[in-house]
């Protein structure tokens, strides 16, 4: 009578376990995700030369004008420089702002380009002052965009 109890609780304890684990499964159904469609971007890829140094400019805007990109300095005989741009295109300028290590610190610069054609971009100046940990520019309305530095459209390196 013993093994017969023992035996009985040894099958009541299985099937308890594994209706528990069915149980488990079932509820652990998996959760369709669905993500928002992707923007389409255009990545495209300009660079500035100034005597011995490179300026390579990547630029991806998305349909709703917003804009992301990269910089990268590359002086001669002096250390690069590199970050990242986020911004906004309105008409056929971009204000974007910079993010870049320079000397062991995060540094936020603001920068504009002019979409001059196609395949150029200018680079604006003027005034800058400190506003908020970043530099920015002092009077929108003053930049100037007259070449001193010119990106020209080349192939992006993948």
């Amino acid at each position: 009578m013993k093994k017969a109890y023992l035996f009985s609780t040894i099958i009541i304890v299985a099937l308890s376990t594994a209706c528990k684990n069915n149980q488990k499964e079932a509820m652990s159904v998996p959760q369709l995700q669905v993500e928002a469609p992707l923007e389409t971007t255009a990545k495209e890829c300009y660079q500035a030369v100034i005597e011995k140094d490179t300026i390579t400019l990547t630029v991806d805007v998305n349909e709703i004008n917003q804009f992301e990109g990269e910089l990268d300095y590359s002086y001669y005989q002096k250390d690069k420089s590199f970050g990242t741009l986020l911004g906004n295109v309105a008409g056929d300028t971009i204000f974007a702002d910079y993010t870049f290590q320079s000397e062991g610190k995060t540094a936020v610069r603001e920068l504009v380009f002019l979409k001059k054609d196609a395949n150029t971009y200018l680079e604006g100046y003027g005034e800058i002052i400190e506003t908020n940990g970043k530099m920015a520019f002092k009077d929108k309305s003053k930049i100037k965009f007259d070449g001193n530095v010119v990106y020209n459209k080349i192939d992006c390196k993948e």
